[in-house]
């Protein structure tokens, strides 16, 4: 799948200076590998710099064919439709990248890796929103373990659990402390490497995928388990399972400041 040196190309379409384009914010502030360029009809020309105060500042182009010749090798969908499906001149688009031999990361709950089967040597898709196999249900276990185990929770969607608990990992890191990042959505698993994409398993075994994970971190001083959505949001299914599951020792409550009621109802 992924290796360290492929360079990749965020295709935002039109959300790289909205909250929409959150998947590719933070692939761009926190990836490690190479950044080419970012994708944006609305905003060719510009560089990601112009636009938002953080992550590397490479150029924004208009096109998938424009982002090859620069170098791109991999196409991230860095933004979030409604539902997590693709429009039909989304999709389009992802033809397009894997025609000229681009491999593609889809965070989106519609898996793309069936309408490309006949791939080139060394071409993949990965859908990261895929249910882990073997699961089962959850028993408490973790509330065993002797760890701290902070919980990332929010007052609103899109709050900045995943970004707070990113930043407070690597802080710990500096101070010696074996801390470890639990990812739960389809960024954080991106970012790191591992974790569940938490709202694409089914309801019965959420509590168990979270208590599994926590339980293979059980020898981090410090567990950091990415908080999903928002207690107090009717759309949100992810808080109680992440708090079943992980049995947490602590809460970082997170929220956007200025923000005083529910903003993405």
């Amino acid at each position: 799948m992924l290796k360290p040196d492929q360079k990749l190309v965020i295709h935002f379409f039109e959300q790289i200076d909205k909250l929409n384009g959150k998947m590719g914010h933070a692939v761009l502030r926190y990836s490690r590998n190479p950044i080419t360029c970012a994708i944006d009809f609305s905003h060719s020309g510009s560089s990601t710099r112009d636009l938002l105060d953080f992550g590397p500042d490479v150029p924004v182009l208009a096109s998938v064919d424009e982002a090859v010749r620069a170098g791109g090798e991999v196409l991230v969908l860095g933004m979030a439709p409604s539902g997590g499906r693709l429009p039909p001149e989304m999709i389009a688009e992802v033809d397009k990248a894997v025609a000229v031999g681009m491999s593609v990361i889809n965070g989106l709950h519609e898996h793309l890796g069936s309408r490309y089967p006949d791939l080139a040597d060394g071409q993949w898709i990965w859908d990261i929103r895929r249910e882990p196999q073997d699961l089962g249900i959850a028993w408490a276990r973790a509330a065993g373990l002797q760890n701290r185990r902070a919980l990332l929770v929010g007052t609103d969607m899109a709050v900045g659990k995943m970004t707070a608990g990113l930043e407070i990992w690597q802080a710990a890191l500096k101070q010696n402390i074996r801390a470890d990042f639990l990812a739960t959505g389809q960024i954080g698993i991106l970012i790191t490497g591992k974790g569940i994409p938490l709202d694409a398993i089914r309801v019965d075994y959420a509590c168990g995928a979270v208590e599994k994970m926590v339980m293979e971190a059980g020898d981090a001083e410090l567990a950091l388990v990415e908080g999903q959505g928002s207690i107090v949001h009717p759309g949100s299914s992810s808080t109680l399972p992440l708090m079943r599951g992980s049995c947490p020792t602590h809460l970082v409550l997170c929220h956007r400041a200025g923000l005083t009621h529910l903003d993405t109802v």
